[in-house]
């Protein structure tokens, strides 16, 4: 049974939460109807949370204080996008011990970034810092798939697309419906499109506005390959993982 010290905690988070989410100053009622806490207790601690300056009250209603932003500006620094892309790929590859990528939209490319490799003398191998095309393989596909998809359409063109396998596919109207069915899933799975006798499965990472900055990338031989299901599940949570160190909340069930 939760403590009431817990209680008090975790309601202060909710109500810190729900007063920088709406993004402007709140009064405690809109705050209450909100988060769904008592009135009451909302007004208490708002109170306790001003007097520590987490908190600041003005005409308008609270909003973030001088120690919120001061802790924001602590965990912005250590929790940069090479370090919080390390702590999702060292799971994955802990897990799994195939090679595995962060990878970041670059103009119309996607580019590999950042890696952790398996320990396993054959396995997949991309060229950090090289742009690769976003139609062709996991990697590129789930970029497309966190985009609106008039902003992916923009970036494929009218085509055809340049085949880099014979699995590639050249279609821009045809990537369309796949990156919209893998936004759907969460994940994207490719099979030879990019690198013959290669597999991946990607899914795409959020910043804190809520838009597409890259995907992470699980690689392997095909004859290595699970289940697609069991290794999807896991990229996308580490998507999610990564997105929320990156400020995201996903408002969507």
């Amino acid at each position: 049974m939760p403590t009431p010290t817990r209680n008090i905690l975790e309601r202060s988070i909710t109500i810190i939460e729900g007063l920088v989410d709406h993004g402007e100053p709140v009064g405690p009622r809109e705050l209450a109807r909100l988060t769904g806490i008592d009135r009451s207790a909302v007004s208490r601690i708002l109170l306790q949370l001003t007097n520590i300056e987490v908190i600041e009250k003005s005409e308008a209603g609270y909003g973030p204080g001088t120690r919120l932003f001061e802790i924001a500006r602590l965990l912005g620094a250590l929790d940069t996008l090479p370090t919080a892309a390390h702590a999702a790929l060292s799971r994955l590859v802990e897990k799994f011990d195939e090679t595995c990528y962060v990878c970041v939209i670059h103009g119309d490319a996607a580019v590999f970034l950042y890696e952790e490799q398996s320990t396993k003398p054959l396995r997949y191998v991309a060229d950090l810092g090289r742009p690769v095309p976003l139609h062709a393989g996991a990697a590129g596909r789930a970029i497309l798939a966190g985009m609106p998809r008039d902003q992916a359409a923009h970036l494929l063109g009218k085509g055809p697309l340049p085949a880099l396998t014979a699995n590639t596919v050249i279609e821009p109207s045809a990537v369309l419906n796949m990156a919209e069915s893998d936004a759907d899933l969460g994940y994207t799975v490719s099979n030879g499109e990019r690198v013959e006798g290669g597999v991946a499965v990607a899914s795409a990472f959020f910043d804190q506005s809520g838009t597409c900055l890259g995907s992470v990338v699980f690689t392997s031989p095909v004859d290595r390959f699970p289940e697609s299901e069991v290794i999807g599940a896991e990229v996308k949570a580490a998507a999610i993982a990564l997105s929320a160190r990156l400020g995201y909340r996903q408002t969507d069930p």
